[in-house]
């Protein structure tokens, strides 16, 4: 290898490196305070020149952008995940109420989780569109009811409906005002709310 590729490999991997930080000194910052962070701030959580954040994020609306988008995709996948590994309706729900409390430390700051248009939800950049989370879990958990209710496992009433109540429970507001009047006990709220969705969509 020569000196010059040796180099150029160095060069990417501080990149990398510092990259990384920025995204997670950003992170923490947006999670602590809010949008009202500033670009230094940012840098010197991270330990990088002010120019260094800059070069990849024109502003810090273009920070807290990307920022927020990768902790929608990441609840968004956890969440379809835990859809999918379970068979039966009834199961599908609880795990997505778990995995949904266990992602609770996102503030309401970094999830966009208003509803959206429907419509939209079902466009090819819906996947990279963070104002679309509500939407989107609000369709896989009515395909769960619906599920269920063909199972005979799920009491009658509309979906739709339905999975809106579910996700009054599942709003990043709604955890950290349990987690207010609870406590950190964040393992036994999610039981709680799970006990309570389940028995309200099981009951007759």
């Amino acid at each position: 290898m020569s000196k010059a590729s040796g180099e150029a490999r160095r060069q990417r991997k501080d990149v990398r490196r510092n990259l990384e930080r920025v995204v997670q000194a950003a992170r923490d910052l947006f999670m602590e305070r809010g949008p009202d962070v500033t670009m230094e701030e940012v840098a010197r959580r991270a330990g990088v020149g002010v120019g260094t954040i800059y070069r990849r994020f024109p502003s810090k609306e273009h920070l807290f952008e990307a920022i927020s988008h990768a902790a929608c995709d990441d609840m968004r996948s956890c969440f379809l995940e835990a859809a999918q590994a379970e068979h039966d309706a009834i199961s599908k729900l609880r795990a997505l109420i778990f995995i949904r409390y266990q992602h609770g430390q996102q503030p309401v700051t970094l999830i966009d989780f208003r509803p959206g248009n429907p419509h939209t939800a079902e466009s090819d950049h819906a996947d990279h569109d963070p104002t679309q989370l509500y939407t989107i879990l609000h369709n896989k958990l009515q395909q769960v009811i619906i599920e269920g209710q063909a199972q005979g496992t799920i009491r009658p009433g509309n979906p739709t409906i339905l999975a809106a109540l579910c996700l009054e429970l599942l709003k990043p507001s709604t955890i950290q005002n349990l987690q207010g009047v609870a406590g950190e006990c964040t393992e036994e709220i999610t039981e709680q709310v799970a006990a309570f969705v389940l028995r309200g969509l099981t009951s007759c």
